[in-house]
């Protein structure tokens, strides 16, 4: 099994998701069937609440993606008891929110004991990666990776982790809370008060995604640098867009598209919402301009300020603080500004 893939990428079953076929939800996840020599998962134990909480075995094979935010299956909810005609025997290891997690570093003590609330497994290889035990440690949940797991059977995991190390292991916390952390942790940095209506976070899984604009990439360094911070953040997938990379890519994607090639055009975004200023030839490429940039990657909105002049050979830049617009002429060259 590869190691390299991050968190964020692992399928997670949470006990009680939703289940999501294709028309609609219907029912929760209250089982799982694991083949406990080559620890991969088979089935899924689907409650549905219309068939009196009748619970049916699902293939993982019928599994699209499986987050916090529900287990998104591949049929109908009219199929789904077909698709689960699976009987489970007395020699299948099925796991629950009940099963007991156990940690043989204090084997025969009241420590050392917790409750299963999740399992995270591979994507490709369907092989357990990690999971998340309740109380393992007094007043938290934790997550172990699947290398701390010995031995899987009926109701029970258990695991060697020392002490010491379980110790320093991450916490794992609800995302309600985590979210909250992360919104206050932005407000009180300053510097990041300007950009907080261009940025979208989101924290899912223990896993904050960042989206959204932010004035510079520096800036998005600076936030990233914040949420990590918050205590039980697993990890961080920035995809702020700032204004100075969206200006010079922007600009680079105006100036390879024939339509708009060496026709002086300045990119002047702010937090995504890009102003479009200078002149063109005619109307079409202004059209084409404002066409390019609006389909561009990170831009939010468009205003196209674009003159449209037969004989134009200048651009004009932004209006000084004296009002009115200055002019950069360049004999036999434009220059494309990007502030």
């Amino acid at each position: 099994m590869s190691n390299i893939l991050s968190i964020s990428a692992m399928q997670k079953f949470h006990f009680g998701s939703k289940i999501l076929c294709s028309d609609g939800e219907d029912g929760f996840l209250a089982q799982v069937v694991f083949d406990a020599a080559t620890r991969k998962m088979t089935h899924l134990g689907v409650r549905q609440r219309r068939l009196f909480g009748h619970t049916v075995f699902v293939s993982l094979e019928s599994v699209v993606s499986a987050t916090g935010e529900g287990i998104k299956i591949r049929a109908r909810r009219a199929d789904l008891a077909t698709i689960g005609g699976v009987e489970v025997t007395a020699t299948d290891t099925v796991l629950d929110e009940k099963t007991m997690v156990e940690n043989i570093e204090n084997a025969g003590s009241a420590a050392g004991k917790g409750r299963l609330m999740l399992i995270a497994l591979h994507p490709e290889s369907w092989e357990l990666s990690y999971l998340v035990v309740h109380e393992l440690r007094p007043g938290q949940d934790t997550l172990l990776q699947g290398k701390y797991v010995t031995e899987i059977s009926a109701g029970q995991i258990k695991v060697h982790v020392e002490d010491a190390v379980l110790h320093d292991l991450p916490p794992f916390r609800p995302d309600s809370v985590l979210q909250r952390e992360v919104e206050t942790a932005f407000f009180r940095q300053i510097q990041l008060h300007i950009d907080l209506k261009g940025i979208t976070a989101r924290v899912l899984d223990g896993v904050l995604y960042l989206d959204g604009n932010i004035s510079s990439s520096l800036r998005g360094d600076l936030a990233e640098r914040q949420a990590m911070g918050v205590r039980g953040i697993l990890e961080i997938k920035n995809r702020l867009v700032g204004d100075d990379r969206l200006a010079s890519d922007l600009a680079m994607a105006l100036g390879r598209d024939s339509r708009t090639r060496d026709l002086p055009i300045g990119v002047y975004p702010r937090l995504g919402v890009v102003r479009l200023s200078g002149a063109v030839h005619n109307g079409q490429q202004k059209a084409a301009a404002e066409e390019i940039a609006r389909n561009f990657d990170g831009v939010r909105s468009v205003f196209n300020d674009l003159i449209v002049d037969p004989k134009a050979d200048l651009l004009h830049i932004m209006s000084s603080s004296e009002g009115g617009e200055s002019e950069d002429i360049v004999p036999g060259k434009y220059v494309r500004h990007t502030t």
